[in-house]
């Protein structure tokens, strides 16, 4: 800013310079022609007053009147001066000089040297304006102009140091006040924003601390997916070093069938501002450094300043949590297949031994109380296969990757034989998980949603299909019941979060989109092999 004031002013005094100068240079070139075209007039005057006819002595009368006129001459400026001279020989000879009032005849200096150039050209013929030397070897703007019928030159002139002494001074002021002025400026300046500066530092370092310090992993990189920042947090989630991660992809850090979909995902965010992860959040799974992976919670935010736009990540470490889901889900697990043990083994054995005595008794009674008898065993009969019943819906089914789907297809056939409703099944691809785990889940969310579509939306139709969607594969459940009146994210079931933590425990997705009086429908999609 400092530099930028001092150019202006430079500009501003340079520009006036030029102005000055040019006006200088008419003025002169005004004078000097009308002082010779007044001197011309002069000279015929006397030629034609002359009564003796003599040249020499009109000449002198000219140069009388001439000295007379200019012998009180006040001059312009301090070093204004006109000079009147002709041509001896190789010699300019100098006759006439006037300057501030006072008159004085300079010597005679050689026609081919290096001073009085102005007077040179006028004796040369020549008329114009030029900076250049006079007869002091000083440097003077001077207009020159021949005398023509007295064989004369006549120049007017000016030192070229008092045309530059105002703008000089004037330079030196504005200097001056412009040095004045900023460092004025300065003063202000850093009186106001050093508060500002030390807010703006103290709150960087702030956050620079916390994420430093902060247990989360924090990750900045750029729209193209490259790493511009980690934490430390980050070097131990995932076993790389500062150096290692920063300039690279974040495909680095990602299983290969995630870092496939990255750049589909990062594009369409770009096009369109729709983000499947950027400001929602979500369960992913992460690659370590020694190829392990491991579940993490992925917040991503979008970051943009006026000269940049960035991406902020905020990674949680999902191992611990996901261990303890696993337990809590199994809680119900193991109180079910206990309470389904006990049935069959306890109270299904006991009725079982009845339902001997009965039959005992029955072939003992006698004709009265046969009827009695009959009723009693076919009660306990009844009673027997209803506790058998519930013990096998108790006693959780042992589910594997490679007969998922037949598991499926026996859940369906046994909720259809169990209630009036419409299933059907449609397999568009076959399917196949990598582990027991994942196949047991995704059976127990078919089965959860199947049962929230019987006994919560009254639905009469269930519309269940599977397949391969891109990489990954996807059951649908979709029915024809009351559907939700709220967005169904906000919803407060148990089931619908027992079915969205058992898709984080796996890597899976949840979806659920649902209107009130239309019905539900529920996507989970999956990893593959």
């Amino acid at each position: 800013m400092a530099a930028a004031a001092l150019v202006v002013s430079a500009i501003s005094i340079v520009s006036l310079y030029k102005t000055g100068v040019e006006q200088h240079r008419l003025q002169l070139v005004e004078t000097v022609k009308s002082q010779a075209r007044l001197i011309e007039a002069i000279a015929q005057f006397d030629n034609m007053d002359n009564a003796d006819n003599d040249p020499a002595r009109a000449r002198e009368a000219t140069l009388e009147k001439v000295a007379a006129a200019h012998s009180a001459f006040k001059g312009f400026g301090e070093t204004g001066e006109f000079t009147l001279a002709r041509r001896a020989g190789e010699q300019i000879v100098f006759l006439l000089s006037g300057r501030n009032m006072q008159s004085r005849t300079p010597a005679p200096i050689p026609f081919k040297g290096e001073w009085a150039e102005p007077m040179r050209q006028a004796l040369s013929g020549k008329s114009g304006v030029l900076t250049g030397l006079d007869y002091r070897g000083a440097e003077v703007l001077a207009a020159y102009e021949p005398v023509s019928i007295l064989d004369l030159g006549l120049v007017v002139k000016i030192d070229t140091s008092e045309i530059r002494r105002p703008f000089i001074r004037a330079g030196f002021i504005a200097l001056s006040a412009t040095m004045l002025i900023i460092f004025i400026a300065s003063r202000l300046f850093f009186r106001i924003s050093r508060p500002i500066e030390q807010a703006i530092d103290q709150q960087t370092e702030t956050l620079h601390t916390l994420a430093e310090t902060s247990t989360e992993g924090i990750i900045i990189a750029s729209t193209t997916g490259v790493i511009e920042f980690v934490n430390p947090a980050i070097e131990k989630l995932f076993g790389y070093s500062r150096r290692e991660l920063i300039g690279d992809s974040l495909k680095r850090l990602m299983p290969r069938e995630h870092s496939l979909a990255h750049d589909d995902y990062m594009k369409n965010y770009m096009q369109t501002g729709i983000g499947k992860i950027i400001g929602i959040g979500r369960q992913l799974t992460a690659m370590h450094k020694d190829g392990t992976r491991f579940p993490i919670y992925l917040s991503i935010g979008d970051i943009r300043t006026r000269h940049a736009r960035m991406f902020a990540g905020v990674i949680m470490d999902m191992s611990e949590q996901q261990k303890l889901q696993r337990e809590i889900l199994e809680i119900p697990v193991s109180e079910q297949r206990r309470i389904g043990q006990e049935l069959h083994d306890g109270l299904g054995q006991q009725l079982t031994g009845l339902g001997l005595l009965a039959t005992s008794l029955l072939n003992k009674a006698s004709k009265p109380e046969h009827a009695l008898a009959t009723q009693l065993a076919k009660g306990l009969q009844e009673a027997i296969s209803q506790v058998r019943a519930l013990s096998r819906g108790l006693i959780p089914v042992d589910v594997d990757a490679e007969g998922l789907i037949n598991s499926i297809e026996n859940l369906i056939a046994e909720i259809r034989s169990q209630s009036n409703v419409t299933i059907l099944f449609t397999i568009n691809n076959r399917v196949r998980v990598s582990d027991n785990s994942i196949a047991l889940h995704l059976f127990r969310i078919v089965q959860e949603a199947l049962n929230n579509a019987i006994k919560h939306a009254r639905a009469d139709q269930i519309l269940v299909s599977v397949g391969r969607e891109g990489s990954r594969g996807c059951f649908t459940i979709r029915d024809n019941g009351t559907g939700f009146q709220h967005k169904p994210d906000k919803s407060t079931g148990l089931g619908l979060r027992i079915m969205q933590y058992r898709c984080g425990l796996i890597d899976a997705e949840f979806k659920i989109e649902s209107s009130h009086g239309e019905g539900t429908e529920i996507k989970c999609y999956f990893p593959i092999e």
